[in-house]
């Protein structure tokens, strides 16, 4: 029986790595073929289009890579088989078929946690830097502490509590003026703010303060109800992008926490959180998805008859888990859980069918 898992343990794994590998170089030849001008605008050279193509790829396609090709490696290592009659085989000789399917599971759950590693590091840097790169050059630097986040261009320093890119507004704003030697010389705080297409942000209840020389001399206080903050360009425009995607899973939690103490509306980020934590358990649930209609090819000896059922059932799992998201992102609660719902449904069936196996 050692033999055995050991022969379908490799079988797996050697089959996830040969189609995650062919799968990431027909995404890369579609994305030449669709992007081209995209990759040479994005930096000059071929060093510019494998720069893309190296933060592209992982950041957009990787995430659902690794629990689809696991769906397809389950399928095709207990598929082939089947369809071979060495289940059968198996069964004669007194072995049940679950009995086969648990080191290609065990495997499964192994990937599922490099996949939460992987999510968190290399998915979710290749995304930061390439939207980084992508709208503002390789000169800005945006980052987060304390709940908000900083966007720092030479002498200015600006933070946000929230930004919405679609009605180019922000929320909790804080802007900091330096001189050359590094003194504070300005600060305006506002309760927020809309970027008009001239790139002038339009702020409003906003309190500058300007501080002398003197350190003992009091800073000259000014209330204004609206006033307008001249920007050179659109680079100005980080801020839009601040995105909580861009938090590790840690540093969520403690945005999470700050929103709750500043009384918003902590729905979208605790959805996120959730969909972060759970989306690498997909790769488990496909491959139990898949060990079931795999070993069903026993019976038809068909494998396109049971990969179109596969891709219907992937279909609608993510057809549900974006449709929580959607939800969770229009601030209903009840939606947060969304994506583990989805999770634990298909689990739960995908033990049934593989109970019955």
């Amino acid at each position: 029986m050692t033999i055995l898992s050991r022969q379908f343990l490799v079988s797996y794994l050697g089959l996830y790595a040969g189609i995650l590998f062919v799968s990431t170089l027909v995404i890369v030849v579609i994305e030449m073929m669709l992007n081209f001008d995209d990759a040479l605008d994005f930096q000059q050279g071929a060093a510019g289009v494998a720069a893309y193509l190296f933060l592209r790829v992982p950041s957009y396609y990787l995430p659902y890579l690794i629990p689809v090709t696991s769906f397809a490696a389950a399928f095709l290592c207990l598929g082939l088989p089947a369809r071979a009659r060495e289940i059968l085989a198996l069964k004669a000789g007194g072995i049940a078929p679950q009995r086969v399917c648990v080191p290609v599971l065990a495997a499964a759950a192994v990937l599922s946690a490099a996949a939460l590693l992987l999510n968190e590091t290399i998915v979710r840097d290749t995304s930061t830097e390439f939207n980084r790169r992508e709208s503002r050059g390789e000169t800005s630097s945006l980052f987060q502490a304390r709940g908000g986040f900083w966007y720092q261009r030479g002498r200015l320093f600006f933070n946000v509590q929230e930004a919405d890119r679609q009605s180019r507004s922000l929320t909790g704003v804080r802007v900091y003026e330096r001189d050359a030697n590094g003194r504070l010389i300005r600060s305006i705080e506002a309760a927020g703010a809309r970027i008009a297409d001239d790139h002038r942000w339009h702020l409003r209840d906003a309190t500058v303060r300007r501080f002398a020389a003197d350190p003992a001399t009091a800073p000259d206080v000014q209330h204004e109800p609206e006033m307008v903050l001249e920007m050179a360009s659109e680079r100005e425009l980080a801020l839009l992008d601040a995105d909580a995607e861009s938090l590790s899973l840690f540093r969520l939690s403690e945005y999470i926490d700050a929103v709750v103490r500043d009384g918003r509306n902590p729905v979208r980020y605790r959805a996120l959180f959730h969909a972060r934590l759970a989306d690498p358990l997909s790769v488990l649930v496909f491959a139990l998805l898949a060990a079931p209609l795999g070993l069903a090819v026993e019976r038809s000896r068909s494998l396109a008859g049971a990969a179109v059922k596969g891709i219907a059932l992937i279909a609608v799992f993510y057809t549900l888990q974006t449709s929580a998201a959607i939800v969770a992102t229009g601030g209903i609660a009840a939606a947060v859980l969304g994506p583990w719902f989805v999770l634990g449904a298909f689990g739960v069936y995908g033990t049934w069918r593989y109970a019955r196996a």
